[in-house]
């Protein structure tokens, strides 16, 4: 049980402003490079762009055979056959998220019309994406300085008394947790998963409501980072081919890891449970980059619920009165809790309660 819990979304992985250069601005070809961190919502659109590039300038050799995982090889014709599809999905992502509001509206609406191949289609694409983003920028520095704060020296965990609930499809924790620990892996429990959950262990908890960008029951990023003999961007390219195609025989069945609040998954009812054991002492709670958009106000409410001892909440935020109101929206009636505004981003907040 966790006595405070980080409520995080994508202005957690922002990273610094600095790190940001639009390029062609002003024109059809304007695009996004981050350098560190992730684009957010309305970021994504110039950053599919820059993904597009990045794919079509992938130096894929046709008479090439190529070994993957150390377990197969394909041809490089085969890959290109691959990128030709990848292009022609990105493409069409990006003129529908340029006709939408945000991209969640989007994959709302194909969920609601019941257009399953492009949704899967959707979801391909942005796990993928988010792959390539963390694979060409650094992970954002605050939680390199958050780790560092935190984790016990004697087994490299979170305290039992500080726990992470994500609505972020990324891998910023697991990335960074590498320059710690190598071989080992934080207790993270995600909405799709193949395999088991971890044990229950006797220390901080992350929890991923909406899955991740991956393409298994592992991370794609560090998986790819580690074959030093293909170019990451080739890999991605060809593990993009297998999400429509049965891998079973690999012993494990690449597709997409990533859901929506308005999904529902084998093991969703278990993590909300294994959250709710989690939160039932919570006083405090640091909401970072998180605005609780109204797509994902039942999974907000239902967690807020099996919260009876909050008291304080903190909202760390460039604008903490937009987000306010919006919070208050998913508190029991009941609750009667103090928030307070954080409107310094430049480090994840430390309560004085730590």
């Amino acid at each position: 049980m966790s006595k405070l819990i980080y409520y995080i979304g994508a202005g957690a992985s922002y990273g610094r402003k600095e790190a940001r250069e639009i390029l062609d601005e002003g024109t059809e070809k304007e695009r996004l490079i981050v350098r560190e961190g992730l684009p957010i919502v309305n970021e994504i659109a110039k950053s599919l762009l820059t993904f597009k590039e990045a794919v079509e300038n992938a130096p894929i050799e046709s008479e090439r055979l190529y070994t993957f995982m150390d377990m197969y090889q394909t041809e490089g014709s085969n890959i290109n056959r691959v990128r030709t599809e990848l292009l022609r999905d990105v493409e069409h992502l990006y003129k529908a998220t340029k006709e939408h509001a945000t991209i969640d509206t989007y994959a709302k609406k194909l969920f609601l019309t019941r257009r399953h191949n492009d949704f899967k289609c959707l979801k391909n694409v942005l796990s993928a994406f988010f792959v390539w983003a963390q694979l060409e920028g650094e992970p954002d520095q605050r939680y390199d300085t958050f780790l560092a704060n935190i984790l016990q020296m004697n087994n490299l965990y979170f305290p039992k008394d500080i726990s992470v609930i994500s609505w972020n499809y990324d891998s910023q924790f697991e990335i960074v947790y590498r320059y710690y620990s190598v071989n080992g892996s934080l207790p993270i429990y995600e909405k799709i998963v193949d395999e088991d959950f971890p044990p229950l262990k006797d220390c901080g908890k992350i929890f991923k409501v909406n899955g991740s960008a991956n393409f298994g029951d592992f991370n794609m990023v560090d998986s790819i980072i580690r074959d030093i003999d293909v170019k990451p961007i080739i890999q991605l390219i060809e593990y993009y081919g297998h999400l429509n195609a049965d891998t079973s025989g690999m012993g494990f069945q690449f597709h997409s890891h990533l859901s929506f609040a308005w999904e529902i998954s084998e093991k969703q009812n278990q993590l909300m449970e294994i959250i709710k054991q989690t939160t039932v002492d919570t006083e405090s709670i640091v909401v970072i980059g998180y605005s609780f958009p109204y797509f994902n106000r039942e999974i907000d409410r239902a967690i807020f619920a099996g919260m009876p001892n909050l008291k304080t909440i903190y909202v760390q935020d460039p604008n903490p009165d937009a987000v306010e109101p919006s919070l208050r929206a998913v508190l029991p009636e009941s609750c009667k809790v103090k928030i307070e505004h954080q409107k310094d981003c430049s480090q994840f907040y430390l309560p004085r309660e730590l």
